[in-house]
């Protein structure tokens, strides 16, 4: 009987094949041998599996809100809002695919998901697999980071102080601060943004930053531009978005107060954070934005490129390419989607003291995620309290709707609901958050 040779494979050829399942496979074959554990958690193969990872079956995060009428007697006080409500949040990574497939369906959160069992109340951004949150009470604050996938998390780092500090803290802040991250990918280091508007400054930000593993905070110089962001605080649709190293916020020159009427075409711009360099640019918007639109132009990332939309002569709404980021003549225009077409209403709110003018300026439509083949759109708006899907190649527009496993009220006046203002992109990694 000839003995069977068996078939030895090349290291690199194993590594090209386990590159293609998905993280929790990988977490369960580290046991399988010492070296399949050193090559999983090798570098070079943790960015290999990134890189396949960002491309494949893109998910994104849902925020569900849990309240419960709770005496307030009850419980420690930091635990309740001001109207004796317990309060909490979970955040929940879901296939893109499957919403588009199904977008009427129940979410069943698993307690591993729920912010208050990891000391946080807030989702700030992902990144590469990564969320950050961040928690603390009223007068101090931190972040934690967290990698879903891996089911790793962070101990409390960067702690700052929410309000005024005394002049010998070394985190003074003026008030809220709007946080963002993103990675340098030239060192694949991890860093948190920190952006304050400061109207004694004659207008400035003050802005900070801070790199993992360091732990501290420096100020570097503020932005060129002021941010629209610095206007509507945390978790509006103009905070920063990530894009290969930088973070790109819709700006203006000079300052305005507060009515988008008073606004004029000139004074946009999108400014961009280098994170390498820590250094700023400025784009110019798209070469048709030549008149002010009834609502704020919105700056996303859809497809991977940075893009930036706006209703159009309150009949059309456009979407913008840039198709090599850093060059705003590189401006395409990716679609033009009729109100018709996306079945949009001003005047939705029907009541006489609402009048057109009043509402048009109110409405916003955000464009949230784009599907693998780029046919099918998610859009947030004003509107509806959950996404809407928009398959431009079919031109059908379809209603979504997301419910938690419990929204019953029950007997102690507890309730589940979801919202998509936290909502990101997001993909499995094997990166490390340590």
């Amino acid at each position: 009987m000839t003995p069977v040779t068996p078939v030895v494979l090349p290291d690199d050829l194993i590594a090209e094949l386990l590159s293609f399942l998905p993280v929790k496979s990988l977490v369960r074959l580290k046991c399988v041998s010492k070296s399949w554990k050193s090559l999983i958690s090798d570098p070079s193969f943790v960015k290999l599996h990134l890189n396949r990872s960002s491309t494949r079956n893109p998910l994104f995060t849902i925020g569900t809100l849990h309240i419960a009428a709770i005496p307030i007697a009850a419980i420690p006080i930091d635990d309740v809002d001001d109207r004796g409500l317990e309060v909490g949040y979970s955040v929940v990574p879901y296939s893109l695919n499957c919403l588009i497939q199904n977008p009427l369906f129940t979410l069943s959160v698993d307690p591993y998901h729920h912010l208050g069992d990891k000391e946080c109340s807030l989702m700030i951004g992902s990144c590469n697999g990564l969320i950050l949150l961040a928690g603390g009470d009223s007068q101090l604050g931190y972040f934690r980071l967290w990698n879903p996938a891996t089911m790793t998390i962070s101990p409390n780092f960067g702690y700052f102080v929410r309000f005024h500090g005394s002049a010998t803290h070394p985190f003074p802040f003026l008030g809220y601060y709007n946080f963002t991250f993103g990675c340098d990918n030239s060192t694949g280091t991890y860093k948190i943004v920190a952006s304050n508007y400061n109207p004694d400054r004659q207008h400035r930000m003050n802005v900070r930053i801070l790199s993992f593993g360091d732990n501290v905070w420096r100020e570097i110089q503020s932005f060129p531009v002021v941010p629209i962001h610095s206007y509507f605080g945390e978790n509006d649709v103009h905070n920063a978005v990530y894009l290969s190293s930088t973070l790109n916020w819709l700006a203006i020159h000079n300052d305005f107060d507060y009515d988008i009427k008073n606004l004029r075409v000139e004074q946009f711009v999108i400014v961009s954070l280098d994170l390498g360099t820590e250094t700023y640019n400025q784009y110019r918007l798209p070469r048709d934005f030549d008149e002010m639109p009834s609502a704020l132009p919105i700056v996303a990332v859809l497809g991977g490129f940075l893009c930036c939309s706006y209703f159009y002569k309150e009949t059309d709404f456009l979407i913008w390419q840039m198709k090599e980021l850093g060059n705003d003549n590189s401006w395409t225009q990716f679609l033009k989607i009729s109100y018709q077409n996306l079945q949009i209403n001003h005047d939705y709110f029907g009541d006489e003291e609402f009048n057109h003018e009043k509402i048009k300026y109110h409405f916003q439509l955000v464009p949230l995620l784009l599907s693998e083949d780029a046919d099918t759109l998610v859009f947030k708006n004003s509107q509806e309290s959950h996404p809407i899907l928009y398959n431009w190649r079919e031109n059908r527009v379809e209603q979504t709707k997301v419910t938690t496993s419990s929204t019953i009220i029950n007997d102690n006046g507890s309730s589940n609901s979801t919202f998509w203002c936290s909502t990101k992109v997001y993909f499995e990694s094997l990166v490390s958050i340590f």
